[in-house]
């Protein structure tokens, strides 16, 4: 479908974002089987999952967050002013606001990876020695950091995806009457109703995806933020892991979503697709 597009530049983004996320959350889900705990492997799993998979995995999430965003912004400026949109929100624009969505999220776990790290550790219960993750005595503070940095980005997102989405619908709704008012040929009258109640129906599909599947996890950064006690290696650590391993599920689900929204709404998706893939045509 080429890339020249700013749509296509920024739905690539996301897909690239989905795909490293549940990447990462494969390895995520191995790390957290209890049954390692029985092996021989010189490994503690469960310290080394948060630099090796927890912490991309909420990374690639919350970009996916932002970039859902952005193309909910940019879609309901393509009906609130259609003639400006395409000198507003430029290619060269969109490929910079990209990366600067991907900077942004990363940077702010760059504290995290400079005070943790992964070392040989003595376990005296098992009388083995596994490479485990340690902290700086500077990890207070740089996990309020942290929390806060999560909390503040996944809620502006969050709520600008909602209303950005309101906005779309009631434009399209409003500007589909007017239409049925001014056209007067049947099918006109017929056809571009029907395209636009397309377009509603994916925005609204995907923002209804969005807000349920990562609801649990602005809950629980909120929830994380009031109460230090819910936390990784906290008094309530093991209703923190299964907690967020539910989050961690909503997020494989809303990523795992975007190729069957965009399939069934997008005729020229599909086409391609089919293109690609002539088996799975039918």
């Amino acid at each position: 479908m080429g890339l020249r597009k700013s749509v296509n530049m920024s739905l690539f983004a996301m897909s690239l974002s989905d795909l490293i996320g549940l990447t990462f959350q494969i390895w995520h889900n191995f790390c957290q089987n209890p049954y390692l705990e029985n092996t021989d492997i010189p490994v503690d799993f469960m310290t080394v999952q948060i630099l090796t998979a927890g912490c991309p995995t909420v990374a690639m999430s919350r970009i996916t967050c932002w970039i859902t965003m952005y193309i909910t912004a940019e879609r309901c400026l393509s009906v609130l002013v259609p003639f400006k949109v395409q000198s507003i929100l430029t290619f060269r624009r969109t490929l910079i606001i990209l990366i600067l969505i991907y900077s942004i999220n990363l940077s702010f776990f760059l504290p995290v990876y400079a005070a943790d790290y992964l070392s040989w550790k003595y376990f005296p219960s098992l009388n083995m020695t596994k490479i485990s993750m340690y902290r700086w005595d500077n990890i207070a503070t740089i996990g309020v950091l942290l929390d806060m940095s999560h909390l503040t980005l996944s809620v502006i997102a969050f709520v600008f995806v909602v209303v950005f989405t309101a906005t779309l619908v009631a434009s399209l709704k409003k500007n589909s009457k007017w239409r049925a008012t001014v056209t007067f040929s049947k099918h006109q009258n017929e056809a571009q109703p029907r395209r636009e109640n397309k377009t509603v129906g994916m925005v609204v599909m995907v923002a209804t995806v969005l807000i349920v599947c990562y609801t649990p996890g602005v809950t629980c950064s909120i929830i994380g933020t009031v109460s230090p006690e819910f936390n990784l290696l906290a008094q309530q650590e093991n209703l923190f892991n299964v907690i967020w391993s539910f989050c961690f599920l909503f997020h494989s689900i809303n990523s795992s979503l975007s190729v069957i929204v965009y399939y069934k709404k997008s005729s020229k998706y599909r086409n391609t697709f089919h293109e690609l893939f002539p088996a799975c045509k039918h």
